[in-house]
């Protein structure tokens, strides 16, 4: 496995991942699809997305509390409501040995958790 440092080159031909700007947007076989944010740093990348905006879940109950919850059975990634209210999921990936395979497994896994998320707590395919 060759070992990559420049995601996007990660993510080319990747099949239904789609890069734009700073954005991984994953497409499933259901038809949905989530945006992933990618932020690199010196020695990692930084993977955010966005479950729920503050207006979807501001009448729901005990939204910190079912954050926690999953994030007790998740792998690789955690959910938190961020400073502005929205409800995201993040991982980091330390570049160091990283390779395609492995970043594509980050990208794909923190898309797919937070697309379900979304779905049991709005029932929309929004983010």
């Amino acid at each position: 496995m060759a070992i990559m440092t420049d995601w996007r080159q990660m993510c080319k031909g990747a099949e239904g991942v789609t890069v734009d700007g700073d954005k991984v947007s994953v497409e499933f076989s259901n038809q949905r699809r989530h945006r992933v944010l990618v932020r690199e740093t010196e020695e990692a990348y930084e993977l955010s997305a966005i479950v729920a905006r503050p207006f979807l879940i501001r009448n729901l109950v005990d939204v910190s509390l079912r954050a926690w919850q999953r994030n007790r059975s998740t792998q690789l990634m955690g959910f938190r409501l961020d400073k502005r209210g929205r409800l995201v999921g993040e991982a980091w990936i330390p570049k160091l040995g990283l390779t395609r395979e492995e970043f594509l497994l980050f990208i794909h896994r923190l898309a797919s958790e937070c697309d379900h998320f979304e779905y049991l707590l709005t029932g929309k395919d929004r983010e």
